[in-house]
């Protein structure tokens, strides 16, 4: 295993995103020299401030990436597409499995040491019985749902694997249902607006296994120094954030000073729902707020033990209302009306 230390050279994919921005921040803070790169027209405005190299490239373009790595001792690749219109799925595919295939060869090309590879908690699955999972016990059964994200992000993964060699070790992330400041784009802050506005119809199935996106982005640079060459990282939550959506809904109205709706919604209406925006989104050719395949993928149990993390990453799991504070605050700091 190659020892990365902590004032080598980086490349960031995806930096303008939620998580992207975060570590963007945290490697600053850590002394590492930054390259971060996102897609042409992404906001920079929340990162472009710090002192690092930024350029816009599309990674499905082999000629805009190849060069994106050069001199870089690691390549955090957090880049990728989570939309659910169905309109974007062959672009989803190309940025998501593509853009993953076109960053890794760039790490060959210009002898990258180490690759950190941005997953998600999807490519393990849930656990039926509403169990937890983890690393060893999860598997991916999201397939045949019409979950075209979580199709694409683990197609990603079983190309990436043929890429891990003693020049190139790749470590894999699984982050979990995160929550915390930059979530700007409303990845999952969105929900923090409807349920101020009251646009909220009910309350959702499933669960998630929540967490704080800064200690993500901390996971991501301990896998860069010390994590285990072709290991995967669950850097989701454990019991105590391991909640029904409901459930977290209703602490998020707690925070707002607001009040959760009171009836759920069943999981048959969830989807009908799904269907209902899907069909409207052909006739307005803007993204629906839901489609089936999403619908059927939250209304899953999806609970994840991080313990692996926390043991060979230094990870933290803080409890549920940390996590919202801190995203609720750092909406309030930055003008958005909450």
């Amino acid at each position: 295993m190659q020892a990365i230390q902590r004032s080598k050279h980086c490349l960031v994919t995806g930096a303008t995103g939620f998580l992207g921005t975060n570590l963007v921040h945290q490697l600053v803070k850590q002394g590492w020299h930054v390259r971060a790169s996102g897609m042409h027209g992404s906001e920079t405005r929340y990162i472009d401030h710090l002192p690092i190299e930024f350029v816009f490239a599309d990674i499905t373009k082999p000629e805009e990436v190849d060069d994106l790595a050069k001199d870089c001792d690691v390549v955090f690749h957090v880049a990728g597409d989570t939309s659910f219109w169905k309109k974007q799925f062959n672009r989803q595919r190309a940025i998501n499995v593509n853009g993953t295939v076109n960053v890794a060869n760039a790490c060959k090309k210009n002898k990258v040491k180490r690759l950190i590879h941005t997953s998600t908690l999807d490519v393990l699955g849930y656990n039926p019985s509403g169990g937890s999972y983890d690393e060893k016990s999860g598997r991916y059964n999201f397939n045949n749902m019409g979950y075209n994200y979580g199709d694409t992000k683990y197609e990603a993964e079983q190309k990436l694997r043929t890429y891990e060699s003693e020049t190139l070790e790749i470590v894999y992330m699984y982050p979990g249902f995160m929550v915390g400041p930059y979530d700007y784009t409303l990845q999952f802050g969105r929900v923090f607006f409807d349920l101020k506005n009251g646009t909220l119809p009910g309350l959702i199935p499933g669960g998630g296994s929540y967490c704080h996106v800064k200690e993500v982005a901390n996971a991501h640079i301990q896998a860069a120094i010390k994590g285990r060459p072709s290991e995967g990282y669950l850097c989701a939550g454990m019991p105590h954030t391991n909640l029904p959506h409901a459930k977290m809904f209703e602490h998020m109205a707690k925070a707002l000073d607001t009040k959760a709706p009171k009836f759920g919604i069943p999981k048959w209406a969830f989807v009908a729902y799904g269907y209902a925006c899907e069909m409207i989104s052909s006739f307005t050719n803007k993204a629906p707020d839901m489609n089936p395949g999403q619908a059927r993928y939250m209304a899953c149990p999806q609970y994840a033990i991080s313990e692996k993390a926390i043991k060979e990453l230094d990870y933290n799991v803080p409890n549920i209302d940390t996590c919202i504070h801190d995203a609720l605050n750092w909406y309030r700091d930055n003008g958005f009306s909450l």
